[in-house]
């Protein structure tokens, strides 16, 4: 089964995981692939209109993902 497209006016990323290019994907579904500990704030990242990719924490619209996931465990 595939993902519905994103609703028009959404944001979609793509983002290199294993070295492959996988995506598009939402904001809510970036945030299930940063809570599983899939991608993280130094993941590359790309969007329509960036000339390149990106680490994931330079973006803004992804600010919020990262700001709600705590630290490491110490010792992990």
């Amino acid at each position: 089964m595939t993902d519905p497209p994103p609703l028009p006016g959404a944001i979609s990323l793509f983002v290199a995981i294993d070295g492959k290019q996988a995506g598009p994907y939402t904001i809510d579904q970036l945030s299930q692939l940063v809570a599983a500990g899939t991608i993280h704030q130094q993941s590359q990242v790309w969007k329509k209109g960036m000339s390149a990719w990106a680490a994931a924490n330079t973006i803004p619209e992804l600010a919020s993902i990262f700001n709600n996931v705590p630290p490491p465990l110490p010792g992990a």
